[in-house]
C-alpha cells in the first residue's frame, strides 16, 4: 500500500486538491441552486421514502417533474446513503412548492450575460441559510453534495487511468488528468445534486477499460467490466449510451488485431450483453411497457411552453448557440460570472493545443496503437457532440454540461495537442504542462469560488466616502430603507439596455419582505422597468444591519420579452426615472416614500433619462429655411397643413438639424405678426410638447418637431407672417437667430407669410 501511494502521490495530491475544490465550491454554493437540483434532491428523497420510482404520467404534477423520466441508479445510491446516515425524510412535493412560492427570488434571472451578479439567486438563502428555512431539506441537501463530490473522485481516477493508457510519461498523464478535473464544469458537477456526476463517472470508467481493451485485446473478465460500467452510465443518464458506439469500434478493432473464430465473437458477444441484460434492460423494459417510453424522454415534452419543440429547431437556428455551448463547457453555471479574461485564457490553451496538431505532427511518430485510441475516442466525441445538437433543436436551453460523458476523450486531446506541441520545440515540455494545469487550477479553485461569493454572498458594504456621484436626492421608504440617489454612467439611452447605479443606505432593521423597482415613465407610461430584491438579489430585507449602505449595478431592459405589454421607447423623448419599493411577496407598493423632512412622495422622481433623437424624418414635404441659431440649431426645413383663416388649426412641422449642444433650458415661441407688428402667440413651450427640452439636443441629431397652431377668431383680412425664436423661462432672454446669414431683428424669425381675404 505504501509503495502505491509513493507511486501515485503526485495524483493522489491532484485528487486531493480536486477534492477540496469541490467541497469548496458545495460551500459557497447555496442549497439547491445546481440545475434542477430540486427535482434531482426529490426524486433521491422519493426512493428513500417509498423506495419506488417516480409515476412519469404524473410529470406535470409529481415532485420529480421532468427528472421523472431519468434513470435512478445515482439517485438510488443517494437515497442508500441518507438511509445510512438516518436523514430525515422530506416530503417532495412540500419542498417543491416551498422553493416555487415562500423562497423563490421570482426576479431570478438565469442566464443573463448582462449582469454577471444580477438576480443569480434561485431561492432566498442568508448566511448559513437562515432565511432558507427547512432546515431537514438543507441537511439532506449537504450529504447528496458530498455523494456528488465521491462521484467526481471516481471520474478523476478513471480520467488519471485512461490518460496512463494514452501517455507513457507520468507527467503528461497527470496533465490530462488535471485537465479532466479542474476545468471549471467539472468541479461545478461535483458540487451539487445532479445524476450528471454519475453518469461522467460511470462513462469516464468505461472509456479507461476501452482504451485498455485496445491495449490489452478482449478477454471474458474485461468485456464483462467494460459492459458493467457502460451499463452503470446509462443507467446513471441515459445520454451516458452515446458513447458505446466508440466501445463497439474498440471491441471490432481488436477482434480484428487477433482475429476471433466466430464461437469466440458470439461467446464475447453473450458476455458483453449480460451486464447489460441484467443492469440496464430492466429499466428499459419498465419504460417501454409502463409508459411506452423506454429511455425516459418523453418526460421533457409539453412541460413548460417553449420549454421543448416537438418540431426541432433547424441547424441554422441553433448556430447562434454554439458560443454558449463552448463557454458553457468551460464552466457551466459559471461563464457569465467568471471574467471574460479567464476564458480568453482557456482559449489559449486550446489554440496551443491545435497549433501541437499542425506543428508537431512531424516530429512525432504515432503507433498503430494510438491511431487506434485517437480513432475511438474521436468516434466517442463526435456521437456525444452529435447527441448534444440534437437536443439543442428540441430543448430551450442546454448546456455544456451534457457531453461530459466524453470529457476524458476532450481533455485527452487537449493534452495530446499540448505534448505534439512539446515535442516540436523540446523547451515547452514544463512550461505547457505548468501553464494549462495552472490556468485550469487556479481557475477552478479560486476564480470561480470568488465568483461564486460574489454572486451568493453579501453585496460589497460601502462607507460614504466611496459612493459615486449621486442625484436625485434622498427619498425614505417605510422609515427602513434610504434611496441615497442614483449615478447615471450616461443619460442617454443608446443600447437595449440602461446601466444605473442605485445606492442605499439601511434606517432601521425589519422583517417585512422587500423589493424595489426603478422605472422608467413619460406621460404616466410605464416602458421600461427592472425590479429586483436588494443588492441584487443578495440583501434579502430581514438580512439589514442598521448604518449598512451599498450600491447595486442595475440594468434595466427596455425590451423585456416578459413584458409585451409595455409601449416601445419613442426617439426624442425624456423619460423620468420613478423609484418604488414594494412588497417581494404581495407586490403591493406599500412602503411609503418620503422626503427627509417627511413630506410624502406619491411618485418620486429620482432623475431623467434621454431617449435620443438620432436621425429622425418625416414624410411630409418640407419647404426648406435659413434659419439658423448660432451654436445650436438649423432650421432645415418646415411644412405647414391647415387652411389660412380664422379660427382654423393649423399642424406645423419643423426640421431641426442640432449643430452644437446647450446645457440650457430654452422655451420655443411661435408668435403671429401683421403689417403693424405682433398680433398674438400661437405656441409657446418646450419643443416637442416638452418630451425633448433643448438640454437633450446632441449635436449631430435630425429632430422633427410637430406643432398645433389655431389662428385667431377676430384675424381681419390682410398680410400675416409667423415668427420664431427661443427664449430662457426664467430670465425672458432670447437665444440669437440669423436668416439667410443676417441676424433677424428682435431674435424672431420669419418662418413665412400668408394673406387672407375679406
Amino acid at each position: 500500500m505504501i509503495s502505491v501511494i509513493k507511486r501515485h502521490r503526485a495524483f493522489l495530491l491532484l485528487l486531493a486538491l480536486f477534492i477540496v475544490g469541490s467541497l469548496l465550491q458545495q460551500r459557497q454554493f447555496p442549497v439547491f441552486e445546481g440545475s434542477d437540483e430540486v427535482l434531482h434532491f426529490n426524486y433521491t428523497m422519493q426512493l428513500y421514502a417509498e423506495n419506488q420510482l417516480p409515476d412519469r404520467a404524473l410529470r406535470n404534477t409529481n415532485a420529480t417533474q421532468q427528472a421523472s423520466g431519468q434513470p435512478p441508479l445515482s439517485y438510488w445510491v443517494g437515497s442508500l446513503l441518507l438511509r445510512a446516515l438516518n436523514q430525515p425524510i422530506v416530503d417532495g412535493d412540500i419542498l417543491l412548492r416551498y422553493t416555487g412560492e415562500v423562497v423563490r427570488n421570482r426576479w431570478y434571472s438565469p442566464h443573463e450575460v448582462w449582469n454577471r451578479v444580477d438576480n443569480r439567486i434561485n431561492f432566498y438563502h442568508g448566511l448559513d441559510e437562515s432565511l432558507f428555512g427547512m432546515p431537514q431539506a438543507v441537511s439532506a441537501s449537504h450529504v447528496l453534495r458530498m455523494l456528488a463530490t465521491a462521484w467526481g473522485v471516481l471520474a478523476v481516477t478513471g480520467a488519471y487511468g485512461a490518460a496512463q493508457e494514452v501517455f507513457h510519461r507520468k507527467s503528461w498523464a497527470l496533465t490530462a488528468a488535471a485537465i479532466f478535473a479542474f476545468i471549471p464544469t467539472m468541479l461545478y458537477l461535483s458540487s451539487y445534486i445532479t445524476n450528471d456526476t454519475a453518469a461522467a463517472a460511470f462513462a469516464t470508467l468505461a472509456i479507461w477499460q476501452t482504451l485498455r481493451l485496445l491495449r490489452l485485446g478482449t478477454s471474458p473478465s474485461r468485456l464483462l467490466l467494460l459492459s458493467a460500467l457502460i451499463s452503470l452510465a446509462a443507467l446513471s443518464k441515459v445520454s451516458a449510451l452515446l458513447i458505446a458506439p466508440g466501445i463497439g469500434l474498440a471491441i471490432l478493432i481488436a477482434w480484428r488485431r487477433q482475429p476471433a473464430s466466430r464461437f469466440e465473437i458470439v461467446r464475447d458477444a453473450i458476455i458483453f450483453a449480460i451486464p447489460v441484460a441484467i443492469l440496464f434492460l430492466p429499466w428499459v423494459i419498465y419504460g417501454m411497457v409502463s409508459y411506452g417510453d423506454p429511455f425516459g424522454f418523453n418526460t421533457h415534452r409539453h412541460l413548460t411552453e417553449g420549454f421543448y419543440f416537438e418540431q426541432p429547431r433547424s441547424l441554422a437556428e441553433i448556430l447562434p448557440l454554439m458560443p454558449h455551448l463552448y463557454l458553457s463547457y468551460w464552466g457551466w453555471s459559471f461563464y457569465n460570472l467568471v471574467h471574460p479574461l479567464t476564458f480568453t485564457i482557456f482559449g489559449i490553451i486550446l489554440a496551443l493545443s491545435l497549433s501541437g496538431y499542425v506543428l508537431g505532427k512531424k516530429v512525432t511518430r504515432w503507433t498503430s496503437l494510438h491511431q487506434q485510441q485517437a480513432l475511438v475516442l474521436s468516434v466517442m466525441f463526435i456521437v456525444v457532440f452529435l447527441g448534444m445538437i440534437r437536443w439543442m433543436q428540441q430543448l430551450s436551453f442546454t448546456g455544456g454540461r451534457l457531453m461530459y460523458p466524453s470529457h476524458i476523450a476532450v481533455a485527452l486531446a487537449l493534452t495530446a495537442g499540448l505534448y505534439l506541441l512539446a515535442g516540436r520545440f523540446r523547451g515547452l515540455d514544463f512550461p505547457l504542462r505548468a501553464f494549462s494545469t495552472t490556468v485550469l487550477a487556479t481557475a477552478g479553485l479560486i476564480f470561480v469560488p470568488i465568483a461564486t461569493q460574489d454572486v451568493y454572498g453579501l453585496p460589497p458594504f460601502l462607507d460614504r466616502a466611496q459612493l459615486p456621484a449621486l442625484s436625485g436626492g434622498i427619498v425614505d421608504f417605510g422609515g427602513a430603507i434610504r434611496l441615497l440617489g442614483i449615478h447615471q454612467p450616461d443619460p442617454r439611452i443608446t443600447a437595449d439596455r440602461y446601466p444605473l447605479i442605485v445606492c442605499w443606505e439601511v434606517l432601521q432593521e425589519t422583517d417585512r419582505p422587500a423589493a424595489y423597482s426603478i422605472k422608467l415613465i413619460h406621460d404616466g407610461l410605464i416602458v421600461a422597468d427592472r425590479t429586483t430584491i436588494f443588492g441584487l438579489g443578495r440583501y434579502n430585507s430581514p438580512l439589514w444591519e442598521v448604518g449598512k449602505i451599498f450600491c447595486d449595478n442595475l440594468s434595466i431592459p427596455l425590451d423585456d420579452p416578459d413584458l409585451r405589454e409595455e409601449p416601445p421607447l419613442e426617439s426624442a423623448t425624456i423619460y423620468d426615472i420613478v423609484a418604488v419599493v414594494l412588497n417581494a411577496e404581495t407586490l403591493a407598493v406599500d412602503w411609503e416614500a418620503a422626503a427627509p423632512g417627511g413630506v410624502i412622495l406619491e411618485s418620486p422622481i429620482v432623475g431623467q433619462a434621454i431617449s435620443p433623437a438620432g436621425q429622425m424624418t418625416t414624410s411630409v414635404t418640407l419647404t426648406p429655411s435659413t434659419i439658423a441659431f448660432p451654436n445650436f440649431a438649423r432650421l432645415e426645413g418646415y411644412h405647414l397643413e391647415g387652411a389660412l383663416a380664422a379660427e382654423e388649426t393649423l399642424t406645423l412641422t419643423l426640421a431641426w438639424e442640432v449643430t452644437a449642444s446647450t446645457p440650457d433650458n430654452w422655451s420655443q415661441f411661435i408668435h403671429l405678426y401683421n403689417q403693424d407688428g405682433f398680433v398674438g402667440v400661437l405656441a409657446d413651450s418646450l419643443p416637442r410638447s416638452g418630451a425633448y427640452p433643448t438640454w437633450a439636443w446632441e449635436s449631430g441629431e435630425h429632430i422633427v418637431d410637430r406643432w398645433s397652431l389655431t389662428l385667431p377668431t377676430d384675424l381681419p383680412p390682410g398680410e400675416y407672417s409667423l415668427q420664431t425664436g427661443f427664449y430662457r423661462p426664467d430670465t425672458g432672454e432670447r437665444m440669437p437667430v440669423v436668416m439667410g446669414g443676417t441676424s433677424a431683428a428682435n431674435h424672431s424669425a420669419e418662418l413665412f407669410r400668408f394673406n387672407t381675404g375679406s
